[in-house]
């Protein structure tokens, strides 16, 4: 992998996958694993968990290595990619500290974030608390989008609305934490907003 620069919003589509949390897991609690010892582990197919684990690793979350005629994998931030090694020492902490019943939480968490829109509500929301109506003049979409983005960010934590009032919170968990941290000036400089839609 080369010149990987993942926006923010994607590595967080990338961890609202519950696979691909539990293959982190699974790569936690024994590195060096390769396909098809991961896919016999999850119950999946190893085609399907070759794709999963190549979209981990796009994120920076992983390195593999050969080992002998085999491919194997290890939890290892890439050093090109600025947000890589906070976001997986968070998922990490959460690994350790939480079970694995509870990994569907940090797959809810990283959801809030994945979306442009929402990075740029959370951006807005951290300065003040707003209405629905100043989020819509500050960012362009159309009132079903707006519902369906507050939504998802009140769903994972991030937000909380008081009657007309919407304000930002950070939830109590290690990822959610390292992604807030993300989101300070100079710390996340490839998301600027574009009203258009992503693709």
């Amino acid at each position: 992998m080369q010149n990987l620069n993942p926006t923010l919003w994607r590595t967080c589509r990338m961890l609202a996958g519950l696979t691909r949390i539990k293959l982190l897991r699974q790569l936690h609690d024994h590195p060096g694993q390769n396909i098809a010892t991961l896919a016999d582990a999850l119950g999946i197919s190893r085609p399907y968990a070759s794709q999963e684990m190549r979209r981990i690793q796009s994120r920076g979350l992983l390195r593999p290595t050969h080992r002998g005629a085999s491919l194997v994998y290890h939890p290892c931030a890439d050093p090109q990619v600025a947000s890589a090694a906070p976001l997986l020492k968070a998922v990490q902490n959460a690994l350790d500290s939480l079970p694995p019943r509870r990994d569907g939480e940090m797959a809810a968490i990283a959801a809030g974030l994945a979306h442009e829109r929402r990075i740029a509500m959370v951006k807005a929301l951290r300065q003040r608390p707003r209405t629905s109506a100043q989020l819509r003049a500050e960012i362009p979409m159309a009132p079903c989008s707006l519902y369906l983005h507050l939504h998802a960010l009140i769903a994972s934590g991030f937000a909380r609305k008081d009657k007309k009032t919407i304000s930002f919170k950070t939830p109590a968990h290690p990822l959610a934490k390292a992604l807030v941290k993300l989101l300070d000036p100079g710390v996340s400089k490839s998301e600027p907003f574009s009203p258009f839609p992503a693709p």
